[in-house]
């Protein structure tokens, strides 16, 4: 496990009383001067902290002498402390510091240096790589990527209805957490069934770990046994009925300090369907950038350095559905979450719609399209930009099968088929909200490609319904299909980025 630096300000110090883990570095100062921190990190040679504990009120006000050297979401204070003071409250607010359960400091000291690891890593295992019981003789139905369909019956008590055909590999310096995805009819029930088979073994099975409905409704399984092991599941079943099983998420846990990256967060609605979202406060200034990521089989958050060097606030979105996303589309109650966060982010920074800019690359462009439609922002810049989600799956079946097969996918979740009818539809939903939205003080930067193959008339499909709207449109295009020149296209996105910064928010570099 790698080595991480802490440093305590409070009234005890913590290493007197507790066992600290081997790879911590344990600096501890009593609430001073930030003179005395900067003095212990000059003799340390220490350029920063991976976290800051702080159980003392006064100790907030001092760190805001050393803001620079505090990343987001590494200040974690004592969650009994009452902040007064609206000086302390924005630092808090800038650094987006983690009010924390002090109350078992020891527990605390095993758990969060596994969680202030760097980088981020998450990935699934799909519907088709599930093999069903033989006992079981119902209908079995597989549909892609999306999910498997099981209707039957399963017995009068639980027992092994499917399992995984591939095992999960946990590294004891990186627990993981898993994320099933299900639905099913109240006549059945069903729980998962994980065995933990030490790194080597063949037969033994350190630990049965069975998780219930109830349990896996409430949240993410986290599963930190201290030891390289492999994970085999099973699902179990009984009753009669319908039950719909879909991916497997596991990634890298980080306990509850955030999903992938520190402060991260992850969406859910009825249907277990997720999306994953990262607030960055940037300087705290305008104007607020939203980055939607593009097509992604790895699960986490894409263009976080990209964003943090336009140096705003920026919050990150990604979809880890299907083979790598569903273009953000889903139920009403999923689709709201996202624009309640965006929403709660721009009050936090008490900013409006004039001081938001939304973004994004591939697979990115539509939701930038789609949710700036209901905001109505400064700005909306894409790269490749797609708005005909129906046609791009129709287009899969016949017309294009190897230039984006996954939309077929996507059509078939969307809508619940694959007909004329459902790409219609599709393609309905984006325009007529988008045709709705009032863009007159919106500026659209478009990268497009000349010789787009995956929606071959998005760029004039989108130049056409703001023809009369008002807005303003930089364009420009780059010879080539979908999948060609993305370094081009994606440079025009930057430069597009860079002049609405600089032209109109007074921001330069």
């Amino acid at each position: 496990m790698s080595k991480v630096t802490i440093l305590q300000i409070g009234r005890k110090n913590w290493m007197n009383q507790l066992e600290l883990p081997k790879n911590i570095t344990w600096i501890y100062l009593r609430a001073g001067l930030a003179s005395d921190i900067k003095a212990r990190m000059k003799q340390g040679k220490i350029k920063s902290f991976d976290a800051v504990l702080v159980d003392d009120p006064l100790a907030l006000w001092l760190l805001s002498d050393l803001r620079d050297y505090l990343a987001p979401y590494t200040v974690f204070y004592d969650e009994t402390i009452k902040i007064v003071d609206p000086r302390v409250k924005q630092f808090t607010k800038e650094v987006c510091a983690v009010p924390t359960d002090f109350s078992q400091p020891q527990e605390l000291l095993r758990i969060l240096p596994k969680a202030l690891f760097s980088g981020q890593y998450g990935d699934k295992l799909f519907p088709f790589q599930i093999q069903v019981q033989p006992r079981f003789k119902g209908k079995v139905t597989y549909n892609g990527h999306e999910n498997m369909c099981l209707e039957g019956e399963y017995g009068s008590s639980f027992k092994p209805l499917l399992n995984w055909s591939y095992n999960i590999r946990v590294d004891k310096d990186r627990p993981v957490e898993l994320w099933l995805e299900f639905e099913k009819e109240e006549t059945c029930q069903c729980q998962l069934v994980l065995r933990v088979i030490p790194e080597g073994a063949v037969t033994d099975i350190a630990k049965t770990v069975i998780v219930s409905e109830e349990e896996m409704r409430e949240g993410a399984i986290v599963l930190d046994q201290e030891m390289t092991y492999m994970i085999s599941a099973t699902l179990e079943a009984k009753g009669q009925g319908r039950l719909i099983v879909g991916n497997l998420h596991q990634r890298w846990t980080r306990f509850q300090f955030g999903k992938y990256l520190l402060g991260g967060g992850i969406l859910h609605d009825r249907h277990r369907q997720e999306l994953n979202y990262f607030f960055h406060p940037g300087d705290f200034k305008p104007p607020l950038s939203v980055y939607f990521a593009g097509f992604r089989p790895a699960e986490g958050f894409e263009g976080y350095w990209m964003m943090r060097s336009m140096g705003t606030p920026f919050l990150l979105f990604s979809d880890p559905r299907l083979l790598g996303g569903a273009f953000y589309m889903g139920s009403d109650e999923l689709e709201q979450g996202v624009r309640d966060t965006i929403q709660h982010y721009l009050d936090y920074l008490g900013f409006d719609q004039d001081q938001l800019i939304f973004s994004g690359m591939s697979m990115g462009t539509y939701p930038s399209l789609y949710y700036g439609a209901d905001f109505e922002p400064h700005a909306i810049i894409v790269a490749k930009p797609l708005a005909n989600i129906g046609t791009i799956g129709n287009r899969a079946r016949l017309l294009a099968p190897e230039v984006f097969p996954t939309g077929i996918d996507v059509l078939h979740m969307q809508t619940g088929g694959l007909e004329n009818a459902e790409v219609q539809e599709l393609d309905n939903r984006f325009w007529d909200k988008f045709k709705q939205a009032d863009f007159s003080n919106t500026t659209f930067g478009l990268s497009y490609m000349k010789d787009e193959d995956m929606d071959p008339t998005a760029y004039d499909d989108l130049t056409t319904a703001l023809y009369y709207s008002g807005a303003k449109i930089l364009s420009k295009g780059t010879t080539g299909r979908h999948n060609d020149d993305s370094t081009t296209a994606t440079t025009w996105f930057i430069n597009f980025y860079r002049m609405i910064l600089e032209n109109d928010f007074g921001r330069k570099g």
